[in-house]
């Protein structure tokens, strides 16, 4: 005859306790990566597409690099070498957005960065990066708000196969009939995306917004093509992340590219505007709810009547 187990009080569970870091972030002492301030650093700010797809046919950066402060502009023709991750593992280190920035001349999102301005003040990285001149060849995008399960004209590739679905279905006695959808959503935290990356002519450090700052750290290291003992990467405190921040974003790579070539410290805080194009989202999803062929779609036990 088996006994109850005998459950101790836990220390730590429906008690109150004392955070350390508490303290430091009611009383806004807490250090964000925003808030790093380093000697002699410049600060960078990209300037982004206007389209949603298509291609750039040339980029005007003349009147922006001659404006005040400005001492670096960043686009497809200087950038340094940038490699794409070969295993995306989160074991060696995981991205969302496999393409370097300034990969190619093509446009795959609105928002996505053309060029990045280097300069003294942020005033005036934003004033310059505001006088690029981009000059693009538009193509049409797809801005379906489904997947297309029930559009018979969406033809669809096969990508791999395996079984007889067809049959399968048919032949089941638990079919679907009711598909519940959610609409994208944007990762948008009060604390904005951002990287501090200094160059000391050895090593890099870069100060992150991550929720996981080893992954961003194997990321890097295979991206500017590295060795690991030359990336340290500091996350001191999160404004929250909602998981936008587990891994690393395009806008890492420019600061990081931008330090060694100025030979200064980068500061590069992602806007809010760009919170909603350059750092991911949750895509749309389709959730499918199989019943029994004698119910109605209202007794299947997923289902929600009002």
């Amino acid at each position: 005859m088996s006994t109850a187990p005998d459950i101790k009080p836990s220390a730590f569970i429906g008690r109150p306790q004392s955070r350390t870091d508490g303290p430091l972030k009611v009383s806004g002492r807490a250090t964000y990566t925003s808030d790093v301030d380093l000697p002699g650093m410049l600060y960078a700010v990209p300037a982004c597409s206007t389209i949603a797809s298509g291609r750039i046919a040339s980029l005007e950066f003349a009147s922006a690099q001659a404006m005040p402060g400005v001492k670096l502009i960043l686009h497809r023709g200087n950038i340094s070498k940038l490699y794409r991750i070969p295993g995306n593992s989160f074991e060696d280190g995981y991205v969302d957005e496999q393409r370097p920035p300034f990969e190619n001349d093509i446009v795959r999102y609105y928002g996505q960065y053309v060029a990045c301005v280097i300069a003294e003040t942020f005033e005036a990285a934003s004033a310059a990066a505001a006088a690029v001149k981009v000059a693009y060849e538009i193509a049409e995008h797809d801005v379906r708000d489904d997947f297309g399960v029930h559009d018979t004209h969406n033809e669809r590739e096969t990508q791999s196969e395996r079984g007889d679905a067809s049959r399968a279905f048919d032949e089941a006695d638990v079919k679907t009939d009711v598909v519940y959808a959610t609409p994208a959503e944007t990762h948008n935290p009060i604390e904005l995306h951002a990287t501090v990356a200094h160059w000391d002519g050895e090593r890099y450090t870069f100060y992150e917004t991550s929720q996981a700052a080893s992954n961003h750290r194997g990321t890097l290291v295979q991206m500017l093509g590295v060795p690991k003992d030359k990336v340290r990467v500091i996350s001191r405190h999160l404004g929250s992340g909602f998981g936008g921040k587990l891994w690393m974003w395009p806008h890492s790579l420019l600061a990081g590219v931008a330090s060694p070539q100025t030979e200064r410290p980068v500061k590069l805080v992602v806007s809010r505007r760009m919170m909603l194009q350059n750092v991911g989202h949750r895509p749309r999803t389709d959730s499918a709810c199989a019943s029994a062929p004698q119910r109605t779609a209202s007794s299947c036990p997923c289902s929600t009547t009002s």
